[in-house]
Formats: structure tokens, C-alpha cells, sequence
């Protein structure tokens, strides 16, 4: 039988105040088996003329590393958020907050899951089969700009962080001895009407893929056109199809709509990434005496400029509070293709040995511009000391 314990290995961790980026390196457990492990952040800022730069971009990369080099986990802010939701995670509940201010009730949270998904009790990583197992931060609180997004950086950030660890004491009921490997496998430059191949690493049982691309002012079905997923040069195809298609598919893969729920502090004409790939619906209201309505400028676009109105329905140039409600699919301009799908029965994994290649082919299309980055993450299902 198994139990569990949280282990808080950092508490409110402040970062020297003028210390605007850097890698942060954190021990981990050395036994019992790690199932979760919950990063949260948070960092001053001041607003100017532009939303603060966000806690999700502001995050550059979380790795988890063992035996010195051996990648665990290697994902950006926006990755590892947007694995939350498709790991059922608590999404809408850890990013409620983008403001300025550094108040310890206003954590921006990352939960990274070793098993299968959020509460799996059969997966996780076994600590006893590692050596130097460790976490590493790496942060810029003074970027500007991030996916065609202007933001106010935050000087003299006093970056502040937690880390709590979810750990299995003895061995489960039914343990399969595996934990989830999820990292970035490949990163490029959106190019109009281009195919851009990725070649998928094989040697362990595929979990899934995500895809991600966005960009400011850039409609969504531009960037992310189509998809095409093979398996040893056309003998298995599962998966060639436009936007539409896919889209409609995905839908039926996560049936639950993604949400978003925050409180937020900006202007009118400020850019706001809305977190979605594609926005089903949107609401926001004053949460304070300047703004009334907060609105955005486009339906189509999941970057783009908010109007706050204040209560004579004048737009406000004075930065406001707002509470901003936003549902539509798709966490951080993402599509994610879980094998469980693709394959029969009670198996969620296709294992990658028995092909010689295996090719994902994503291509923008023709108003895609060429100024966005395109990522895409692997999951895999790993025996543990491998």
C-alpha cells in the first residue's frame, strides 16, 4: 500500500530585488516516488503603459534532471501550463491573478505531473533509482516582448517562488513502475504556407504531442493549418487534416472547454493574450470604481487588444482592475494529440520501437506572417532508472 506526504522544499524563496533573470537550481528527494511536484511564482512589477509581463512568459523553462543530465521534464511557462489541462489539472485555478503587485496570496502556480495524469497513483518518478535529482528554474522578469505581445517588464522584481512535492511512501496498488517524460523536441520560425517537419525521438511508448503557435494580431487558424502525423513514411497515417478538421476532432478528444478566470489590471489598447487557441466566449467586469466593462477588439484573434469602458462608456486610459471570465479550447495555443486515441482497448501509449521513423508535419498558412515561434512536445511513458 502506498501513502502520501507534501513536502514543501522551498517556502517563500525571495530572489535579491534588482536580480531581474536567472537559473534557480533546487534539490529533490532522493526516495519515495515523486507524482507531483507544484512550482509557484510570483514578482513585482509596475505598471506604465502595458500589461506586466506575465508570470507564464516572465517562466522561461522548468527542467527536472537526474543522474547529472537525464531529461525528466523540459518545458516552457506556457508548456507546462497548458499540460495542466490536458492532464486534468486544476488550469483556471492556477493563474488567477496578472497584476503588479508581489502579494503572497497571488502565487502564479505550475503543477508538473510524473504519472499518467493529476491524481494517477500507478505512474510517478522513483527517486530511489537516481542520482542528483534536480529542479531548475530559469526566469527573465525584464523581456517585453513575447509572442508579438508588448508588456512593462518588472524592475526590480523581487522574483519569489515555492515548490511543493506530492511523494508516494511505499509501492501503490497496482504501480507499473513508469513515470510521464514530457520536454520540447523541436522549436522554429512560423514561415508562410510551409510544412515544417518534426521528427518525432522514438525508444520508449509515446503518451502524446503537443503543438503550439500564436502571435499577436494573427488568427489562429493561420498559424496552426494543418497537421499531418506518420508513421514509417505513409504506412500509418492517423492523422492528416486542415484546421477544421482537426479542431473538430480535438473537440472530441477534451470535451470540456478550457477556461480562463483572472483578475486582471490593464488600460484600454493594451495587448492581452487571452490563453486560448481559440475563444468560445469572453466576459469582463469592473472589479474596482474605474473600469465598468472590459471588452476585446476582435472575436477572431486570440492575441489582441482589450477596450476597458468606464461607467459613462468612455474608453479608460488609466490602468483599471477587471474581472476577465474567458472559455474556448485550446490552453495556450495549443493542440495536443493523445495517443489513447489512436490506438484500441485499454492501451493509452503506442510504443515507438517497432517504426523506423515517425514524422509530425505542421504547416501555417498563407496569412500566418513569419515573425511567431511553433513548438512541439513529446510525452512519453518511461520505465523508471532509465
Amino acid at each position: 500500500m502506498g501513502r502520501f506526504r507534501y513536502a514543501v522544499l522551498e517556502r517563500d524563496h525571495a530572489i535579491a530585488t534588482a536580480t531581474d533573470e536567472g537559473t534557480i537550481t533546487i534539490d529533490l528527494p532522493e526516495e519515495d516516488i515523486l507524482s507531483e511536484l507544484t512550482i509557484q511564482a510570483r514578482a513585482l512589477g509596475a505598471y506604465s503603459n502595458d500589461f506586466c509581463l506575465p508570470m507564464f512568459a516572465l517562466i522561461k523553462k522548468f527542467e527536472v534532471l537526474v543522474d547529472g543530465s537525464t531529461v525528466v521534464k523540459s518545458l516552457s511557462g506556457q508548456e507546462a501550463r497548458a499540460l495542466v489541462y490536458y492532464n486534468k489539472g486544476p488550469f483556471s485555478l492556477t493563474n488567477d491573478y496578472w497584476g503588479e503587485d508581489n502579494n503572497n496570496v497571488r502565487y502564479r502556480s505550475f503543477p508538473l505531473y510524473f504519472g499518467k495524469h493529476a491524481g494517477d497513483t500507478r505512474s510517478g518518478l522513483n527517486m530511489s533509482d537516481y542520482a542528483n535529482p534536480q529542479l531548475k528554474i530559469t526566469w527573465n522578469a525584464a523581456a517585453t516582448t513575447v509572442d508579438g505581445n508588448t508588456y512593462d517588464a518588472h524592475t526590480d522584481p523581487t522574483f519569489t517562488y515555492s515548490v511543493i512535492a506530492k511523494m508516494m511512501e511505499g509501492t501503490p496498488s497496482g504501480w507499473t513502475n513508469q513515470y510521464c517524460q514530457s520536454r520540447e523536441v523541436d522549436a522554429w520560425t512560423t514561415s508562410t504556407s510551409a510544412q515544417h517537419n518534426t521528427e518525432i525521438p522514438r525508444g520508449y511508448d509515446l503518451k502524446g504531442l503537443m503543438w503550439r503557435g500564436g502571435y499577436q494580431g494573427i488568427n489562429p487558424e493561420y498559424t496552426l493549418e494543418s497537421m499531418l502525423l506518420d508513421f514509417d513514411n505513409g504506412k500509418w497515417k492517423p492523422l492528416d487534416m486542415n484546421y477544421a478538421q482537426l479542431w473538430e476532432v480535438f473537440k472530441a478528444w477534451f470535451p470540456e472547454p478550457c477556461a480562463v478566470h483572472q483578475w486582471i489590471r490593464g488600460a484600454s489598447a493594451d495587448h492581452f493574450d487571452t490563453q486560448m487557441l481559440k475563444v468560445c466566449g469572453m466576459a469582463g467586469n469592473g472589479a474596482g470604481a474605474l473600469a465598468a466593462d472590459v471588452t476585446s477588439t476582435t472575436g477572431r484573434r486570440n492575441m489582441a487588444d482589450l477596450t476597458f469602458f468606464d461607467y459613462a462608456a468612455a474608453a479608460q486610459s488609466t490602468v483599471s482592475s477587471a474581472w476577465m471570465n474567458i472559455f474556448g479550447f485550446g490552453p495556450h495555443q495549443t493542440i495536443y494529440v493523445p495517443m489513447q486515441q489512436l490506438v484500441d482497448g485499454d492501451k493509452d501509449t503506442v510504443p515507438t520501437t517497432g517504426y523506423g521513423r515517425i514524422d509530425l508535419k505542421c504547416t501555417a498558412g498563407a496569412s500566418s506572417g513569419t515573425s511567431g515561434q511553433q513548438y512541439v512536445v513529446a510525452e512519453y511513458m518511461k520505465p523508471n532508472g532509465q
